[in-house]
């Protein structure tokens, strides 16, 4: 068969692919075991850093271009100065209010950093470019790549991300101490007090942070002269007392430090590596009415029964994040004639994804929250407080968004830390007596179970629930079993004609 001119052509682009290939691979080894301080970054690398920034517009880089084209009406700003790994934008992003409404612009002068940002919207990334007090191009210091031999830092294996234009000597030295900057590049820098002046206006709301090791002292002593923090409504940061920045003694630092406070200019912290700032609790105060059933922090897995009256149970769902399980699941409980009355916990990010399927269940159903995204079997409960925190906070705002509050909480997992956390979100947290597919007592295995057909499964099933309701609860669904959709109706059949249960939704349960 003859070659066309249309394969022709597609082989000598897979074989010029292959030349350029091979070449990178081969000099790669080079740069990466390179033992000499402050080895510069490839300029292929920038560049191509720069083109894929350039290829997205959301992601985008504005180093050397001149001001941005305003769109007409005043706008919601984060200037993310210092943006790291994207960690301020995560954090913002998941639980600032009205926080998805705001422009950010990240500055980070660690090329090897852009990637963390390109899944974000409304998002303009400058990378790598440095906030400073001019215009111009300067020296900046960055970690090299991890390598298995790359040794500890104090004896702990230590990463920071980000980089710094002023760093100690110590910290050049062929990565011996510190923050083990091996990588020096000539970037950009901005002079940020005329930056925001030409791209901001006096009407905008803008939230300004600046984390940028050493450089915030020139930078807002510039702004105080120039009169640019009338431009800022909120100012979040980080002083480096520590830095070693030219020309500044700790007298000088600590005169700037008393002169913001002469001009009424408040720094609030803000860690978005540590998933926390300053007025964070402030924020988000807790507005759940006082009538609510339950107590916060309190864990309830059972129904009160009423005085004289038959044994209750309440019916629940773990929504997952598979939209497909979950709807097919939702609606066949919705078409059931009983009309039981049934509440659903979601993930914050399964509401921000499909917010008009949420709001149509909230028509009939209670919503309750899990945390704002799954995490991996059994690892919810092994994270640190300030995530646990930041999860919740997300799905409660997320919620907010579609117009609910939630009030029950129904974790991926269950400790101290996840009830502390809870109670001081006002959340009920709930536990069901049983669940499917069970996790105690008679589970699910492939002899008693899954060799057997579907619809042949669901008494099976239905025994195995019994086992544990027998004297009512609360009984959860999960709609990433497939078989939580084949059991569903069998179930409300038994439950509303042969259970003898008083079938109510979670809130009554927890009622005395």
């Amino acid at each position: 068969m003859g070659i066309t001119t249309d394969n022709w052509a597609r082989k000598s682009l897979f074989i010029l692919f292959g030349v350029f290939l091979g070449y990178g691979l081969a000099v790669l080894p080079s740069f990466y075991t390179s033992t000499s301080t402050n080895v510069p970054l490839p300029q292929g690398y920038i560049e191509a850093v720069q083109r894929h920034i350039l290829s997205h517009d959301y992601v985008r880089s504005r180093a050397g271009a001149p001001e941005l084209q305003r769109e007409v009406g005043p706008k919601k700003i984060l200037l993310d100065c210092g943006a790291n790994v994207a960690s301020t934008v995560q954090l913002f992003r998941e639980t600032y209010p009205e926080g998805k409404d705001y422009t950010i612009h990240s500055f980070e002068l660690d090329a090897r950093l852009a990637p963390y940002f390109a899944s974000y919207s409304n998002h303009v990334l400058h990378c790598p470019v440095a906030v400073s007090a001019q215009d111009g191009n300067i020296s900046a210091y960055a970690e090299s790549a991890w390598k298995p031999d790359k040794g500890k830092v104090r004896g702990k294996d230590m990463q920071w991300g980000g980089g710094a234009i002023y760093v100690s000597n110590s910290e050049k030295n062929n990565e011996k101490s510190g923050r083990r900057f091996g990588v020096q590049n000539v970037i950009p820098m901005v002079d940020l007090s005329t930056w925001i002046q030409k791209n901001t206006a006096l009407e905008d709301y803008v939230i300004f942070k600046l984390d940028v090791e050493g450089a915030e002292y020139p930078i807002v002593e510039k702004m105080i002269k120039e009169g640019t923090f009338k431009w800022i409504d909120k100012f979040y940061g980080e002083f480096h007392s520590w830095a070693a920045v030219p020309g500044w003694s700790r007298g000088r630092k600590q005169k700037l430090r008393d002169t913001m406070k002469t001009h009424g200019i408040k720094m609030l912290d803000w860690a978005g590596e540590h998933k926390r700032y300053q007025d964070m609790e402030d924020l988000h105060k807790v507005d759940i009415p006082g009538d609510t059933p339950g107590v916060a922090g309190e864990v309830y897995s059972n129904c009160s029964r009423s005085p004289g009256g038959p044994a209750r149970l309440s019916l629940a769902v773990q929504v997952g994040m598979n939209r497909k399980a979950a709807h097919k699941l939702v609606e066949t409980i919705r078409a059931h004639p009983s009309n039981m009355p049934v509440t659903l916990f979601v993930y914050g990010d399964f509401v921000q994804g499909h917010p008009e399927l949420i709001t149509k269940w909230a028509e009939r159903y209670t919503i309750g929250i899990r945390e704002n995204a799954p995490f991996p079997a059994d690892h919810w409960i092994l994270q640190n407080a300030n995530v646990m925190r930041m999860s919740l906070m997300s799905a409660v705002q997320r919620m907010k968004e579609v117009g609910l509050q939630a009030a029950y909480y129904y974790p991926d997992g269950l400790s101290g830390r996840v009830k502390d956390v809870a109670k001081k979100r006002g959340l009920r947290i709930v536990q069901p007596t049983t669940k499917f597919p069970p996790n105690m007592g008679t589970l699910l295995t492939e002899d008693n179970y899954y060799k057997y057909r579907d619809v042949e499964r669901t008494p099976k099933a239905l025994r195995i629930l019994y086992e544990r309701i027998s004297d009512g609860g609360i009984l959860s669904l999960d709609s990433d079993h497939l078989d939580s959709y084949m059991i569903s109706a069998f179930l409300m059949d038994y439950l509303y004609e042969n259970s003898g249960f008083e079938l109510v939704n979670v809130g009554n349960c927890l009622k005395s």
